[in-house]
Order: structure tokens, then sequence, then C-alpha cells
């Protein structure tokens, strides 16, 4: 078979494999999350196609999930980041355009300040307009060329009203440095007669030079039905958008080397010109995917450039003390205690016990949820804090700031004084569950009375409670892709069932989470107790804790219920297993030696082996999921 037959095969046989969604931190964040994606990004980027000219989306995607969308159903849609640009599916029932595949308007965004909620341009969250160059190297490494904030005063956004006027056949000699400041280069415009100006956009008032409208009509070799075919590359408007800015010239650190480049904004995405860059490559797509992933998510790292991350073993530990548990991280050579409680070390009240992982593709903001009596020694309360020993006395900055994050106890004042927000009132928070894009927390309160569901802001905010049907419901866990939330719940005294429930958002805003809990239903129905669920990270998958053959063992079964598999089968307790990274291994906890000690095991339940081996009470252990 010829080469590039053999190469469209391949790609066709991608596309009909493309799994229902990756998930972010599973290892498959590379695969695509939609088909559509996979046939828009292949139309220009796949390899038999891309040959001697720039990426138009990026090499791969990076990262996927469900965000806020007002109108999209129980207010998500479907998102997956490239260096380029974010694609976006709002309605997975409309396939008619690009397979229901949409460009999301990052610029607008990034310059504005203006994070969108919905279609209505003036529903949204107001942030600081983005700090990130708009072209070179990150701003630690190129400080002197201007950001998205340097164009909020220079561009057309949310009918905002600029414009500039047109300059149809004329240079470009504008320079913008990084304040915004706009100067007259005489050199640069007598040096590029390719920037004169070839299109004036009169629906946003702004000039587009040659060199780039060149670029939004170019021709070249795409995949279309099989096929490599002759087409326009891009259909600009779909890729582009609108232009929001004119062009200028300005400098930027790219790699090593500070180079002169043209700049224009749309309203997707930027374009750029580096006159001396290899042909083929003078006109680029810049890498707006990458600054807005920093911008909305700036404590997630730098995916597109780091390893999958791999979270640390924690577990609640009384090995010290003696008399109340803190939070220690296992470690091959010796584990360490992260956790204590300075004012009250003795106070067997005061134990602190860890839930979850917040995980980042910088190890440094790797962050711990726990809950915690330290405050008034009654009641469990929600704290967050990096992955540093016990006692650390250095700097927190750009790590995860230690911090309460719930006060529902008699001692509200605490090391940050809390969350000024939340009322205090008599009660524990506690299993604290960090969504897997670290912006939210599910967690249980049993502020009115009955241990219920609540989510929140993982910094704070007024919770919405999700559960109000007077049963115990606690030990949430997140699906991968932020749409489903996996618990046990108790009703009038019976038995703990395992429960799954969609996340239905009526807004996501600043100052609080508006959510509900729809399509809730059981995911076992024994006449025995099943309790501590934990989803894997690929979302398919449920480890729990089941005593239905008269003690604790540990069992699995499918996102849906089915597929039941029992895992351990020991005369001690089994219980509270929780995923590494990938999924191919659990860790759990039992007493098989007379004290709880935590074990590992194959996600098939072979292999199963002691990580700790010691007189104390090692328990609740938390690892990936």
């Amino acid at each position: 078979m010829p080469r590039l037959a053999a190469t469209l095969v391949l790609v066709a046989l991608a596309l009909a494999a493309v799994p229902a969604h990756a998930a972010p931190f599973d290892g498959r964040r590379t695969q695509f999350a939609d088909g559509a994606f996979t046939t828009v990004w292949a139309r220009t980027d796949a390899q038999q196609v891309r040959s001697g000219r720039s990426w138009y989306w990026g090499p791969q995607p990076w990262f996927d999930y469900a965000e806020f969308y007002r109108q999209g159903i129980n207010g998500l849609r479907t998102v997956q980041y490239f260096d380029k640009a974010r694609m976006e599916i709002n309605n997975p029932n409309d396939r008619s355009f690009q397979g229901g595949a949409t460009n999301g308007l990052l610029v607008v965004e990034l310059v504005s300040g203006h994070l969108k909620k919905g279609n209505d341009p003036f529903d949204y969250d107001l942030r600081a307009p983005a700090d990130v160059p708009v072209a070179g190297n990150p701003k630690v490494d190129n400080p002197n060329s201007p950001t998205y904030s340097a164009f909020t005063n220079l561009a057309t956004y949310d009918n905002n009203g600029y414009r500039d006027r047109s300059q149809l056949n004329q240079k470009i000699g504008a320079w913008l440095d990084s304040a915004g400041n706009i100067s007259f280069r005489q050199d640069l415009f007598d040096a590029y007669p390719e920037t004169t100006i070839a299109q004036y956009n009169t629906m946003t008032g702004h000039n587009i030079p040659k060199v780039f409208w060149d670029f939004m009509l170019l021709q070249g070799p795409v995949i279309e039905g099989g096929a490599v075919r002759t087409r326009p590359v891009v259909d600009w408007l779909f890729a582009l958008g609108l232009p929001i800015t004119d062009a200028y010239w300005t400098n930027a650190k790219i790699g090593a080397v500070e180079k002169t480049v043209l700049v224009q904004l749309f309203e997707r995405r930027v374009l750029t010109y580096v006159p001396d860059n290899p042909a083929g490559y003078k006109v680029e797509m810049g890498n707006v995917g990458q600054h807005y992933f920093q911008w909305r998510y700036p404590h997630l790292g730098q995916p597109w450039a780091a390893t999958d991350p791999q979270p640390s073993l924690l577990y609640a530990s009384d090995a010290l003390s003696g008399n109340q548990l803190e939070v220690w991280l296992y470690l091959v050579t010796g584990s360490a205690q992260i956790t204590g409680d300075p004012l009250h070390p003795s106070r067997g009240g005061a134990e602190s016990v860890p839930f979850s992982q917040r995980r980042s593709f910088d190890p440094l903001r790797n962050c711990l949820a726990l809950d915690s009596r330290r405050g008034d020694g009654t009641h469990r309360q929600l704290y967050q804090q990096p992955l540093l020993p016990y006692g650390f006395s250095g700097s927190f900055e750009n790590t995860c700031i230690p911090e309460r994050l719930a006060i529902t106890d008699n001692n509200p004042v605490s090391a940050t004084n809390g969350p000024p927000d939340i009322p205090v009132q008599p009660g524990s928070d506690y299993n604290a569950s960090i969504s897997p894009d670290g912006t939210k927390v599910a967690f249980v309160s049993d502020r009115y009375g009955v241990p219920e569901l609540f989510v929140m802001w993982a910094a704070g905010s007024t919770p919405a409670r999700l559960t109000s049907d007077r049963c115990v419901s606690q030990y949430p866990t997140w699906s991968p892709d932020g749409r489903t939330l996996f618990w046990e719940r108790q009703c009038n005294g019976g038995v703990y069932t395992i429960m799954r429930g969609d996340l239905k958002y009526d807004d996501d805003a600043n100052y609080g989470v508006w959510a509900t809990l729809v399509n809730v239903r059981e995911l076992t129905n024994q006449n025995a107790d099943n309790r501590y669920p934990r989803i894997a990270p690929d979302g398919k998958t449920i480890a729990f804790t089941s005593y239905r053959d008269g003690n604790a063992e540990i069992y699995t079964i499918d996102a849906n219920g089915g597929s039941l598999r029992r895992l351990t089968n020991s005369s001690a307790e089994d219980e509270a297993p929780t995923w590494n990274a990938n999924g191919s291994q659990l860790a759990f906890a039992s007493n098989r030696d007379g004290d709880y000690d935590i074990y590992v095991m194959n996600a098939d339940g072979s292999g199963q082996a002691a990580l700790t081996n010691n007189n104390a009470q090692d328990r609740w252990p938390a690892w990936a999921q």
C-alpha cells in the first residue's frame, strides 16, 4: 500500500476509535475528547498535510474538561485545549457544522478580563485582563513584550465602541511597547511592504495587512472526506473570528532570541509575523490555547510542557501522637508527617484526615484537602495545604497556600481568618473532594442536622446544597470530566448504598456556585453496607468497600453499577480503596495484622502487599482518585 494511502487509513481508524471522552489526569489527555475535534484538527494538522507550514491547532490536545456554559446541557460543555486554541462542543445534539465543534472567543476574554459564561456577551465573570505575553516566551523570560492587558484599550469587544480608522494601502509602522504605548518606527514602515493594509473590516473597524490576509486565504493540502485535497486551509472566520485590534510591531523573546514581531489580535486567535522566520513559518498562529489556560487555571501549571502528575499516597496515622490521627506522606524510604496541631499537640480530638488532592502539572502547586478538628477540638473543618513536611517555615509563594476553606464550628479564627462570606454556625464539614480542574470542592456538612453534600469554589465561597433528602450522604468523588459525583448514602438508618448523580449548574460565578444534582440513582442495592466509593481516573470503574460477605472487602463495579468484581478476600477489614494516577493500582487500609496498615494491590486484586508495618493505626489513604 502506498505510504500516503496507509497514513489516510490510520487517520480514518483514529477518527472511528475516538473515545466518548478523554480524561485530563488518566494518562490519555492527548487523545481527542470528541470525534469532531479529531476531524477539525486532522484537516490542517495531520502529518501528511502539514509539511512546510506551521501548526493551526498544535501537535496534539493536552487537556479536556466540562466547563460551565449557560446554554449547555446541565450548564456544561465539553472543551479541549490545544497550543493554539480551545475547541468546544456547545450542543452535542447539533452536529450540522464542523461536526458541532466550535472555536472559543478566547482572545476577547484575555484582553477584556471577561470570562464568558454563555452566549450573551454581557454574561461574564470579571477578572483582570491576562498578564501573559501575546507572543514569545512566558513573561518571566519575556518581560519586554506586551501582554494581552496592554491591548485592553486598543481592542474592540463587548460593544465597547472602539474602532480604528481605515488605513487601506498604507504600510504599518506602529510600534507597541509592553505598557501599551504606541509610537512610530520609520525603519519598519520602510522595510516591509508586505504589511500594506489589504482589508478594512467594517464590522469591528480594524485593518488587516496583506501578509495576514494572504495567510487567511491560503490554499493548500487538507484532509477532507478521507482524502488529501487542495482547498482553503482554513475558514478564517471559523478559525480566527473578526479582527479586534489593528496590527502592531513589537518585540518578543522567542527561545533565546529577541525578535521584532508583527502581531494582530482576532476574536479567537493571534496572528504573528516574524520576517526572518523560514518560509511557511513567517506567519503563525499564536499560542492562545496555552495563554488562556494559564489565565483561567493558574494553579494547574503548563500541561503542554509537563509530564502527567503523579500524586503522592497520603494516609492518616497516629504513629507519633498515639492518640490522634495526622496526615502522613508515604515514601519508600520512610513516611513523612504532613500535618500537626501546634496549638494542641496532645489533644486527641484534633485529628486531621486526608481526603483528596488538587493535582497540578506544576508539582509545587499540588494541594492536599483534609478535614481536621484542630479548630475547636470537636467539629471537623475543611483545610488545604501544600504537600510539605510538618513544621515547614519557608515561603509558600507559587505553591498551594495553607488555608481554612470553611467555618462552621465554634472557633472561626484561623491562620488566614478563613473565607469571610461563609456563615459561622456550629457543625462539621468534611470529606473535601477537589474537582479535577482544581476549581471546586464537593464536601459533606451537617450544618442542617444531617450530613449532606455541598459544593463550593476551592478558594471558599457560599456553598450550594446538593442533597436535602434527610439521608446521610458522604464520601463524594468526582468523575474525571467534572460532570458527575459518586457518593455513599444511608436513609432512615438502613444500609449504605453507592450513588451517582449529574451536576446541573444554574450559575458558576465568582461569588458562588449554583448547582443541583440530577439523574440521581443507586448503583448498589444489597442488604449490606456499600461504602467509600472512588471512581477510577478513566471514569469507568468504581472501587468501594462492601460488607455483603460479613466483613469489609474491596469490590469494583462499573460507573453504571454493573460488572461486580471482588478484589480482596480476607478475614480482616479491608477498607477505603483509592486509585493511583493511571488506574493500575489501588491502595487501601486493612487490619490484617491486628492494627490498620496501608496496603497496595493491582487493579485486578493481584499483588496485595503492605506498604506500612508498625504498631500504629494507619488509615484513610488518599491517592490520585
